[in-house]
C-alpha cells in the first residue's frame, strides 16, 4: 500500500487502524444499516452500478454474497475497487463489519452474522442446491433487526426470496432490481412474486433510494413517534383503517398499534414523505400504494418445520395420543389458523402421513388451512415451492414427500389432498370445530389483546374434547389459560380440559370484582347468562359458575338471532341428536331432536320475531330413557341492552323443573296447526330456493362452458410450454459451450498478460500504461525509476503521482494526446542530469483510448 492510500483509509476511518481481524472498540465505526447483497449469474455489472453510485461515505456496511464457483478464484474485488473509493476486502472468520466496507463471501463457504461479527461455515456439497444468500439474509435479520437491509440483484433461481421473508418479518427493508434491468430476472423475479419489496427499481437507482431510506427521520430514529407530528394524526389514522378495510375486507384497527404505526412509519420513508397526513394524501390517490401498504400489512413469514423442537414434540408425543385417542373410522381433523403460503399446513400433512406410514394403517385426515390473505391461500394451494426449501428439511422428507422440476418443488398429490385451504377471517368468520389439532402460530403476536381473547375463545370452540391447541413461540394464553392443561410449555403445546363452549365476552380477566348469588334462589337463564358475560372475575370463579350452571339450571342452550350455537349450559344429549363424524354445523336446526324439532323451531322463530320470550307446553317428546314424556320448552329473548348482541336461550324444561306460578302464560303446543303453519313457511322458503336453483343452474352451465374453453386453451399452452421447454434445453447447452469457450479464451488472456508482463520486465524501456481516465493500469520496474510507482498504485489517477523530470508540461502533453490522439516524441531530462527519450502515444484501434508513456 502507498502512504496516499495509508493516509487514506486512515481519514475514512477517523483515525482508528483496524486489528488483523479488523475487530475495534471504536462504536464510531458501527454502521448505521447492515445491508447484504444477493447476486449470481450478471451480478457483476449489476454490483458495479450499485457501487459506483453509492456514496463512499453512506455509513452503511455492504457484504455481497454471491454464488462462486469452488473451483475458480474470485476476483470480485479488484473488480468492484475499480468503481469505489469504499474499501473492499474478503470476509475472514469473526471479522468485525465496520461502516462504509464492502465484505465478500468466500468460494465454498457459507456466510452468516452474529453481534456484528462475520462468520464463515464450510458448504456441504452432498446436501445439493446451496443457498448462502437466504443464510445469510435471515441470519443478518436475526442478528441486527430493523437494521437490516436485503438487496436481491441479478442471477438464475430463488436464492434470496425465502431470506427476505425474514428480512420483512423483523421490519427491515426488502430491495429488488427490476426483473426488466437484471440480466438474469430469474432471482428478481422471484423475490417480487412474494410480495415482500419494498422498493423495486433499476440498480442504478438503488443507491438514492436507500439514502433516502435511511436519512429519513422515521428511520434513524430522529423522530419518535408518529402520531405527535403533526395534528391531525389521529384523525389521519383513522381514514388509513378505513381505506384498508375498504380495500382488504380487513379491520386493522384491531392489530397492534405498534405494529400497524412501524409498517406506515416505513411506507413514509421509502416514499420520502414527511408526515401520516401526507401519506394519507398519497393513498387516496394512488391505488397502489394502498395496495402495497395492505400487503405489507399481511406479512407471510413462515417455512416447512418452523423451530425444529416443537414439531419433534408434535411428531413424537402430540400426533401418537391423538391417533390412539381418535376412533379409527372416525376422520382426524386439523385446522391451521394463519397458513400464510401453506409451508406449515403441508408439514403437518407430512407429521401425520409418517405416523400412519410408521403405524402401517391408513386413516381419513383433513386439514383446514386458512389464512385472512386470499392470494397467500391461492399460492398454497398449487403446492409449489422454490428450491431453496431444501435448507428447511432432510433429505429423505425432500424426495419421499416432493417432485423436483428444473424450477420448483412441487408437493406430492397424497400429501395435497389431504390439505383444504380456505380464505378466513379469524376475527369475522366462524370457527371450524370438532378437531384434534388447531394449530395458530405467530399469529396472536399481531393482534390487541381484545382480538387475541376472541381468536382464543374461537381455537377453544374448534377443539374437541382433549383436543390440542399449538401456539407460536411468543405466544401465551393469556385470561384463557384456565381452560387448558399444559403439555410443553416451552413449545407452546396445550391440551383442552374444559368442554364449555366459551365466548370471548365470558373469559374473565384476572381483576376480581365481588358477586353474590343467594343460594335459596334458584337462578334464571337470563340471570345466569348476563352475569357470566358482564362480571369479571378470578379463574376460579368460571369453575365455580360452571358447576352451578350444570346442577342447578335445566338444559339450555344460548344462540345468536341466526340461531347459532354460542354456548351450551347443563346436560342437552337427551333433546339433540347424535353427532355425526364430519363438519359441525352450529345451526340448532341441524341436530336438536326430530321429535321436538317443529316445537324448537317454532318458539324460536316467534322469539326472534316478536323479540319477546315464548312458552310452548305440553311438548311430547320420547326421551332415551324415560320413554315418552311431556316437556316445556322455553325461548328466552335476551336483548341487546346488557350484552354486546341479542341472544335467544332455548331451555328445556322436564315437568319437575316448571314452576306452577306461570301456567297461565304457556301455551299448549298443538303439533297439527303449529306444523300446517310451518309447512307453509316452508314451502314458500322452498319455491325461493327452487327459483334460486334454477338462476344457480344457468350460470354454472355458462360457467362451465368458459370452464371448458379455458381448457382448451390450457391443453394448447401446456403444448406449446413443452416446445418451449426444450427449446430452453437446448439454449442451456448451448450456453454451457460458449461458457467453456469463455473460460478457454480468458486461460489464453491470462497467457498474453503473463507475456506481456515478461516483455515488459525484461525490456530495457519503462512503460507506463493509462486508460482514457489517466487512471494508472499498468507500469515496468525501469518506469517506477523515473517515476515514483508502487503496486498500490494502481487504479490511481496518474497527476496524483510524483516524478524525478524537469518537466513542466509532462501532464498538459499527456491531455493533449488523450484529446488528440497524436502522438509526442521528445527528449527530457531529470533532476540528476541524465537525458531520456520519452514518448506519449495512443493505442491503435482501441476505444474508448487508453495510452502508454515510453521511457528510453
Amino acid at each position: 500500500m502507498s502512504e496516499h492510500d495509508s493516509d487514506c483509509v486512515k481519514g475514512e476511518f477517523l483515525g482508528v487502524e483496524p486489528s488483523k481481524h479488523g475487530e475495534t472498540d471504536d462504536t464510531s465505526l458501527a454502521p448505521s444499516h447492515f445491508v447484504a447483497i444477493g447476486a449470481s449469474a450478471g451480478g457483476l455489472e449489476a454490483l458495479q452500478q450499485f457501487v459506483r453510485n453509492m456514496p463512499d461515505n453512506s455509513d452503511m456496511a455492504f457484504m455481497l454474497v454471491q454464488h462462486l464457483s469452488p473451483d475458480f478464484k474470485s476476483l470480485m474485488d479488484e473488480l468492484l475497487s475499480q468503481h469505489t473509493k469504499m474499501r473492499v476486502m474478503n470476509a475472514t472468520e469473526g471479522l468485525q463489519v465496520q461502516r462504509n466496507t464492502i465484505y465478500l463471501i468466500p468460494p465454498r463457504k457459507n456466510m452468516m452474522i452474529a453481534e456484528g461479527c462475520l462468520l464463515l461455515v464450510d458448504q456441504m456439497p452432498h446436501r445439493g442446491n446451496n443457498f448462502p444468500i437466504d443464510i445469510f439474509f435471515r441470519s443478518l435479520a436475526e442478528d441486527q433487526l430493523h437494521r437490516s437491509i436485503a438487496i436481491v440483484l441479478s442471477g438464475t433461481g430463488s436464492d434470496g426470496s425465502r431470506g427476505i421473508q425474514s428480512i420483512k418479518e423483523v421490519g427491515g427493508l426488502v430491495v429488488v432490481q427490476a426483473p426488466e434491468d437484471a440480466k438474469f430476472n430469474g432471482m428478481p423475479y422471484r423475490a417480487v412474486k412474494t410480495g415482500l419489496a419494498d422498493i423495486v427499481a433499476p440498480v442504478a437507482e438503488i443507491p438514492k433510494k436507500l439514502i433516502q431510506y435511511i436519512s429519513h427521520p422515521m428511520v434513524n430514529g430522529s423522530l419518535s413517534k408518529l402520531s405527535e407530528q403533526v395534528e391531525g394524526a389521529e384523525a389521519a389514522f383513522k381514514e388509513i383503517y378505513e381505506l384498508l378495510k375498504n380495500r382488504s375486507d380487513i379491520d386493522f384497527s384491531q392489530y397492534k398499534t405498534s405494529t400497524v404505526s412501524r409498517r406506515i412509519e416505513r411506507r413514509i420513508g421509502i416514499n420520502g414523505l414527511s408526515n401520516i397526513s401526507q401519506y394519507h394524501s398519497l393513498l387516496l390517490r394512488n391505488p397502489n400504494e394502498l395496495q402495497a401498504l395492505a400487503k405489507n400489512m399481511l406479512i407471510g413469514v413462515t417455512r416447512f418445520f418452523r423451530d425444529t423442537d416443537a414439531y419433534e414434540t408434535l411428531e413424537k408425543l402430540i400426533i401418537p395420543q391423538i391417533f390412539e385417542n381418535s376412533p379409527a373410522d372416525e376422520p382426524i381433523r386439523v385446522w391451521v389458523a394463519g397458513c400464510s403460503s401453506g409451508e406449515e399446513a403441508y408439514s403437518m400433512a407430512i407429521l401425520f402421513d409418517e405416523a400412519m406410514q410408521a403405524r402401517g394403517v391408513a386413516r381419513s385426515i383433513k386439514i383446514f388451512a386458512t389464512d385472512v390473505d386470499s392470494d397467500a391461500t391461492t399460492e398454497a394451494s398449487n403446492g409449489q415451492f422454490d428450491l431453496n426449501i431444501s435448507a428447511d428439511m432432510s433429505e429423505q422428507r425432500l424426495k419421499r414427500y416432493f417432485i423436483q422440476s428444473e424450477e420448483c418443488y412441487t408437493i406430492v398429490s397424497s400429501v395435497r389432498h389431504m390439505v383444504v385451504f380456505a380464505t378466513h377471517n379469524l376475527l369475522k368468520d366462524p370457527p371450524f370445530s370438532n378437531c384434534q389439532l388447531s394449530v395458530c402460530r405467530n399469529v396472536l403476536i399481531y393482534f390487541q389483546p381484545p382480538a387475541q381473547k376472541k381468536i382464543l375463545s374461537m381455537l377453544h370452540f374448534s377443539l374437541q374434547a382433549s383436543g390440542y391447541l399449538f401456539l407460536g413461540a411468543s405466544e401465551s394464553l393469556g385470561d384463557i389459560a384456565p381452560y387448558f392443561e399444559v403439555v410443553d410449555e416451552r413449545n407452546r403445546i396445550y391440551s383442552k380440559i374444559s368442554t364449555s363452549r366459551i365466548l370471548p365476552d365470558t373469559i374473565p380477566p384476572a381483576n376480581p370484582v365481588s358477586h353474590t348469588l343467594r343460594a335459596s334462589q334458584t337462578p334464571s337463564v337470563e340471570h345466569l347468562v348476563r352475569n357470566y358475560q358482564q362480571h369479571q372475575k378470578p379463574s376460579s370463579y368460571v369453575t365455580a359458575m360452571e358447576t352451578l350452571i350444570n346442577d342447578y339450571v335445566p338444559a339450555c342452550i344460548l344462540l345468536n338471532l341466526d340461531l347459532e350455537v354460542m354456548h351450551v349450559y347443563g346436560n342437552i344429549g337427551p333433546f339433540t341428536r347424535k353427532l355425526q363424524a364430519g363438519r359441525f354445523s352450529a345451526k340448532i336446526n341441524d341436530f336438536i331432536a326430530e321429535d321436538l324439532s317443529i316445537a324448537v323451531s317454532t318458539s324460536l322463530h316467534r322469539a326472534a320475531k316478536e323479540q319477546q320470550n315464548v312458552k310452548y307446553g305440553d311438548v311430547q317428546f320420547k326421551h332415551s330413557e324415560n320413554g315418552n314424556m311431556r316437556i316445556t320448552i322455553r325461548a328466552v329473548y335476551i336483548p341487546a341492552a346488557n350484552t354486546a348482541t341479542p341472544y335467544i336461550a332455548l331451555v328445556f324444561e322436564c315437568p319437575s323443573q316448571s314452576p306452577d306460578q306461570d301456567v297461565d302464560n304457556v301455551i299448549k303446543f298443538d303439533a297439527s296447526s303449529e306444523s300446517h303453519t310451518r309447512i307453509h313457511d316452508l314451502e314458500q322458503a322452498l319455491q325461493r330456493s327452487r327459483e334460486d336453483l334454477q338462476v344457480t343452474v344457468e350460470e354454472l352451465e355458462t360457467t362451465n362452458e368458459e370452464l371448458q374453453s379455458s381448457n382448451e386453451e390450457l391443453m394448447a399452452s401446456n403444448e406449446e410450454l413443452q416446445s418451449t421447454n426444450e427449446e430452453l434445453q437446448s439454449v442451456n447447452e448451448e450456453l454451457y459451450s460458449v461458457n467453456s469457450e469463455y473460460q478457454q479464451k480468458i486461460d489464453e488472456i491470462s497467457q498474453v498478460n503473463l507475456d506481456l508482463d515478461n516483455i515488459i520486465k525484461s525490456a530495457e524501456i519503462g512503460f507506463i500504461f493509462l486508460d482514457d481516465a489517466m487512471l494508472i493500469r499498468r507500469f515496468s520496474p525501469l518506469a517506477a525509476k523515473t517515476v515514483n510507482l508502487i503496486e498500490a498504485d494502481l487504479g490511481r489517477p496518474f497527476h496524483h503521482i510524483s516524478h524525478s523530470l524537469k518537466y513542466e508540461a509532462f501532464l498538459n502533453d499527456i491531455s493533449f494526446v488523450v484529446d488528440s490522439e497524436a502522438v509526442i516524441e521528445k527528449e527530457i531530462e531529470s533532476h540528476k542530469g541524465m537525458k531520456i527519450w520519452l514518448k506519449i502515444a495512443p493505442y491503435y484501434h482501441c476505444c474508448p483510448v487508453n495510452f502508454h508513456i515510453s521511457f528510453i
